[in-house]
């Protein structure tokens, strides 16, 4: 069975799903989809949460939009800098800026995050917001001691025909985290609207936009470069989990 992989960074996948020609034949399933089955109220709303915000989820998560670390950042008089230091600009003294550095360890383990973000009708959304809240809460945890890339894939089997993988960026090596990207990746909209819209262009897609692999470990790892990581988490599928809030020492509970 051939397989197809599309890999995309957060916001590629939201251009991809609002441009995307659909395929002869295919259902429009995106564009149609019932509120109660979609959670939104139109794939225009699903848009306007995924790259405005989602304002309701984000409440929930009650911390900062970004990674919280054991670093500290320090002010330190200088020549040049990017705020002024007006005490000694008045004194007269030569070091009338401040210059910013950070106290961190910058030279970390790399550890790469594999979670799955399809999932089956009898998966509640308020399920898969609690799952992702305690994922972020397992980030935060995890940054000070490493390095750390997320993403989310969607592993599909198109009936008979093909293996559809898409697998999208939500936050990469070095770069701090947008909650509101992992938030509502774990939207049924961002699932049933935007990946539906993009499915809708393939020729090989089935009529009912196919079913979850649970074994799309192997599959994912080609398609993903993880040589450079030191570790290498993939998630369980949210219908194979007991509990969807979880503290960092349950991660064994959640992963394969």
């Amino acid at each position: 069975m051939k397989n197809y992989t599309d890999i995309f960074t957060y916001t590629e996948f939201v251009d991809k799903a609002i441009n995307r020609e659909i395929h002869s034949g295919n259902r429009n399933g995106s564009r149609t989809g019932t509120k109660g089955f979609t959670q939104s109220e139109s794939f225009e709303e699903t848009v306007d949460f995924a790259k405005n915000g989602w304002d309701l989820g984000l409440e929930q998560y009650k911390i900062e939009d970004g990674v919280l670390t054991s670093g500290t950042t320090h002010l330190n008089p200088s020549l040049a800098g990017c705020i002024p230091h007006v005490q000694n600009y008045i004194m007269g003294f030569p070091q009338q800026m401040y210059d910013l550095y950070d106290e961190r360890e910058y030279n970390l383990p790399t550890l790469d995050l594999v979670v799955s973000l399809g999932y089956a009708g009898s998966v509640r959304g308020s399920d898969a917001l609690r799952f992702s809240k305690s994922l972020v809460g397992y980030i935060n945890k995890m940054s000070s001691t490493h390095n750390i890339r997320l993403t989310g894939i969607f592993a599909t089997k198109q009936g008979g025909k093909a293996e559809y993988d898409t697998i999208v960026t939500l936050k990469d090596f070095d770069e701090a985290m947008v909650v509101n990207n992992i938030a509502f990746a774990f939207h049924p909209s961002f699932f049933r609207r935007l990946w539906f819209s993009i499915a809708e262009s393939k020729s090989y897609l089935s009529s009912g936009y196919g079913h979850s692999r649970k074994d799309y470990i192997s599959s994912i790892s080609k398609a993903i470069d993880t040589s450079k990581s030191d570790k290498v988490i993939y998630t369980k599928d949210l219908g194979d989990i007991d509990s969807f809030t979880w503290s960092p020492e349950d991660i064994d509970n959640v992963t394969h």
